[in-house]
């Protein structure tokens, strides 16, 4: 069983990636998730998780994917490898989203 779920915000506004002669495309962002542990100055630590959103509404959905924001998602772990211009083999992990949960109200984001 591959599925993950996952609450944070956007560190910057969704980036959108549109296929040629296509209506489908994906919306990609980085999430940060704060680890459940507080270190020993009372602050908190957060994983940073790469995520993918194919979706035939991809250009409607990406305005509102803006820095900051609160969301849930639910999908599965992907993996993949390239190679860069070195020639060395790399290789990344990215969540694979089913699903994206906005979690604050419009009110909410604009509370200080």
């Amino acid at each position: 069983m591959n599925k993950v779920m996952l609450i944070g915000r956007l560190t910057r506004d969704a980036e959108l990636l549109q296929l040629r002669d296509s209506k489908r495309g994906a919306v990609k962002f980085t999430l940060a998730v704060d680890r459940d542990f507080k270190k020993k100055d009372g602050t908190k630590d957060a994983d940073f998780i790469k995520v993918a959103y194919w979706s035939d509404h991809s250009s409607k959905l990406c305005p509102y994917l803006t820095k900051g924001k609160l969301i849930g998602i639910s999908g599965k772990i992907t993996t993949g490898n390239y190679i860069n211009k070195d020639g060395d083999k790399k290789y990344f992990s990215l969540i694979q989203a089913d699903n994206i949960k906005f979690l604050e109200s419009k009110k909410d984001s604009n509370a200080v």
